[in-house]
């Protein structure tokens, strides 16, 4: 199954991408923040896109 068929969104907020999608168990949305700097490797789930953005505005990468 391609990206595009998993992630109904996608933006992007500096070094942050904030996608969201249906859940495999229990098929409601959900919303990930995740840091695309190479070493970084922060991220996090959540149930609505606006704590995502406001997890995303707030992350601060130690790699850049």
């Amino acid at each position: 199954m391609g990206l595009y068929q998993i992630w109904n969104e996608m933006h992007r907020i500096g070094t942050t991408a904030i996608g969201g999608g249906p859940d495999r168990r229990t098929g409601e949305m959900k919303y990930v923040a995740a840091c695309e700097a190479e070493d970084c490797g922060w991220s996090s789930a959540y149930d609505s896109y606006e704590a995502a953005m406001v997890a995303a505005r707030g992350h601060r990468c130690p790699v850049r």
